[in-house]
Formats: C-alpha cells, structure tokens, sequence
C-alpha cells in the first residue's frame, strides 16, 4: 500500500514527464545516489537505471550491438528492481511499464509515458552520459519538460578519471597486481574524450545553464558521501521540493561507494601527473564558483 502523502500529482501517458535527471558525472557515485533516490517513498526512480534516451537509444539502430548489449542489461536490471522486496509498485503495473519500455517504439512521446508512476509521486531517472549531451540535445529535454530540476554530481577529475580507465582495463580483461604493463594502453585510453570529456566539468555546467539556468541545477560533491551523506541528501531533497524521507537514513548512508572503484591498483605518478596537468586550468575556473574542498585535490 502506498504511503498516504505520495498521491500529488495527476499523472496520465499524456501529460507524464521526468520531473528530475541525474545526469553524472559517470564514477562519480551516482549509482550510490540513485540507490538512495529509489528508497526515498516519495520518488519514482525509472525501474531501469540508466535509459539513454538521448544518446544511445537515438543515436544507434535497433540491431546495432550497443543497443543490444544495453537491452539484455535492462531486462537483468529490471527484474532485479521487480524483485525488490521493498519496493511499492505492484507487479502487474511494473509489467504494464516494463512491456510499454521494452517494446514501444522510442519516440518522446514513448519517454514521458516512462514516468507516469502508480502513485504520482515526482519521477525522474539516472543517465550519468547525458553529461556529454551538445547544446541542441540538452534543448531536446527541455522542449520535454523546461522545469526538469537536473542533478549532476561531481568528483576529483582525476581519481574519477583513473577510476574509468580501471574499468576499461577490467573489461579489457587486464590482469595483474597493477598496471604497468600496460602502461602503453593507459597512455591512450587516457586521452580519449569519453575519459577526458566526463571530467570537464565546466563544459557540462556551461551547457546545461545555458538552456536550463542555475537555479534548475543542484551540484553535489563524491567526497559529501564519504564525510556528510545525511547532510547532502537533505540538501537534495530540499532542492527536489520533498520531505526527508526517514526510510532513506535508516540505511548505512556511508557504506562503501563503488567498491570495486579502482580494484584496489593505485594510480601511476605518470597518469596521475599528465591528468592534473589536463584538468588544472578547468579546476581554476571550478574554484571561482564552487567550495573546492569539498573535491578532494
């Protein structure tokens, strides 16, 4: 049974958009915040994390095997969100929201039927490469909903960067007690824009000010989670216009963050020199708006 407060809003197929994104930056603990976003009673967090409307679902054909790898992900992350033993939705209208997802063609009109929730609480979803997003695809979102309240979490660049390039490594199947055997492939993966781009963080605060305006825009720090979690989520939640969901702080809020982060290999004095290098003249314009400490440099 659904929490009395939760029914709010009115919501139909037709007039059903996010009312929040999370929108990154990627490594940055933004799978920690969306598992804090779910639990809160008052939100509906899309059943599947991560939706790509923007980029990858329009950006690839259907048969593409980005699109394929990313709908065989979806359906496991689904039902492990159907399988949730806390969760308020009833079955048959997940199934309902599943079968719309899964299987509509992905137009806008398809998106905002993703947010009707069961209850009408806010709803909003997690895309942390919709920080990548050019000028014209952010306008895209607000031509969907120009009062969409954007969240968007930032971390040290670097470690956030090495924190990728570790990914990419695993992925690679690269083995080892460290990597500097495989400091060649480093060297390359590092000056890529998908490593280099999800650190600029200006260059996404510059664009999605420009459509939405500061005042749509909550900033959250990865280090607010290991020191004052209770604190940032309250800041979030005020921002979102919700109470401080109790169910949300009964949780071990400082558990560890992306466990398997950096697996452990300390960064090379190499890679951790030439990203500081990169990132320094970005972290200037960063500290004339922004408390750095709460970014760990």
């Amino acid at each position: 049974m659904a929490p009395e407060r939760l029914k709010h809003k009115t919501v139909t197929e037709l007039n059903a958009k996010p009312d929040f994104l999370l929108i990154g930056a990627a490594r940055s603990g933004t799978t920690w915040l969306y598992q804090r976003l779910v639990s809160h009673r008052g939100l509906f967090v899309t059943p599947v994390k991560e939706l790509h409307y923007f980029d990858i679902q329009r950006a690839y054909p259907l048969w593409h095997w980005i699109r394929v790898r990313r709908f065989v992900l979806h359906i496991r992350r689904f039902f492990q969100y159907f399988f949730k033993k806390d969760r308020l939705e009833s079955s048959s209208w997940l199934l309902k929201w599943a079968s719309r997802y899964f299987l509509m063609p992905k137009t806008h009109s398809w998106y905002r039927s993703l947010f009707k929730d069961e209850f009408g609480r806010l709803a909003g979803e997690l895309t942390p490469s919709y920080s990548l997003l050019d000028e014209n695809e952010v306008r895209e979102i607000y031509k969907i909903n120009p009062d969409v309240k954007i969240i968007y979490q930032m971390r040290d660049p670097v470690d956030r960067a090495w924190s990728q390039i570790v990914m990419h490594l695993g992925l690679h199947m690269r083995a080892g007690d460290d990597f500097t055997e495989y400091m060649d492939e480093i060297r390359e993966v590092m000056k890529r824009d998908e490593i280099v781009d999800r650190s600029m963080y200006t260059m996404t605060i510059d664009t999605w000010e420009k459509v939405f305006g500061q005042g749509q825009i909550c900033y959250l720090f990865f280090d607010e989670i290991l020191e004052e979690p209770a604190e940032m989520l309250k800041r979030l939640f005020t921002f979102l216009e919700v109470d401080a969901d109790e169910h949300v702080f009964q949780e071990k809020l400082r558990q560890k963050v992306a466990a398997r982060d950096t697996k452990g290999k300390a960064m090379p004095l190499e890679v951790e020199y030439e990203l500081a290098k990169q990132f320094l003249p970005m972290l200037k314009m960063l500290e004339q708006r922004f408390d750095l400490s709460l970014i760990h440099i």
